[in-house]
Parts: C-alpha cells; sequence; structure tokens
C-alpha cells in the first residue's frame, strides 16, 4: 500500500506536458512545443511525461558509452591490422609465386633437350603458377 502512495506522489509532481500535432499539407509533425509558422495544429489526446535520468542511472549510461568506443576504436585498428597482415601475406605469395617460376624456368632451360611428357609437365606447373599469380593479382 505505501508502494502506491509513493508511486501516486511521484505522478503528481511530475511535469506533464501535451503532445501536439501539427499538420502541414501531407506532412505531420508531433512536437510538445507550439506548431511552427505554416503549420495548423490538429487535435491529438493524451499526455507527455518526461522524466530525467537519475544521476547514477546517468552515470552508468555514459560510462557504457565510453566503454563502447573504447570497443569499437579496438575494433577497428584491430581490423586495420588485420587488413596490412592480409596484405603482407598476398604479397609474401606474390613473391614466392615468381620465385617458383624463375626456377621453373631455370629448370627447363638446364633440360631444354627432355622428352615431350616431361615438357608438358613444366608448361602445366607454369600455368598453375601463372593461375595462381593471376587469382593473387601479382
Amino acid at each position: 500500500m505505501r508502494h502506491w502512495l509513493v508511486l501516486l506522489a511521484l505522478a503528481c509532481c511530475m511535469g506533464a506536458a501535451h503532445a501536439g500535432k501539427c499538420v502541414s499539407g501531407n506532412k505531420t509533425l508531433y512536437t510538445d512545443s507550439p506548431c511552427p509558422a505554416g503549420w495548423q495544429g490538429a487535435a491529438l489526446g493524451g499526455n507527455l511525461s518526461r522524466i530525467s535520468p537519475e544521476p547514477a542511472t546517468d552515470a552508468a549510461n555514459q560510462q557504457f558509452l565510453k566503454k563502447r568506443e573504447a570497443e569499437e576504436r579496438e575494433y577497428q585498428a584491430r581490423l586495420v591490422r588485420e587488413q596490412n597482415e592480409a596484405a603482407r601475406t598476398e604479397l609474401n605469395q606474390c613473391y614466392w609465386l615468381a620465385n617458383q617460376m624463375r626456377l621453373l624456368e631455370s629448370d627447363y632451360s638446364a633440360r631444354r633437350l627432355a622428352r615431350l611428357p616431361e615438357q608438358e609437365d613444366y608448361r602445366r606447373r607454369y600455368r598453375n603458377l601463372r593461375d595462381q599469380q593471376a587469382r593473387l593479382r601479382c
């Protein structure tokens, strides 16, 4: 019973403002202040109550927002690091593929008189390396 009396006392003490509906052509504006120039008031029932947060709640909200901002900055920094690492890895793969192609070319030129199956194997391996380079956009 005492709880209800406290709630009733709080409800009576809170300031209530009238919520207004303003119309201009096919546009509608809801406001707690008088209608702006060029807008006409329309009938709208009900009250708009505004309750300010308690200082402890407001402080907790600010702390939460600061924590979220810090997490977002950390996340963005991690994304940048991962993108840089991926670019370095891709560049290293390009260098490795180019080196493999040079080794294959030198091996092929050393065995210039190789038989046809060996020549086909060299061509296939070279084509595979070139395709990998194309996929990596080297």
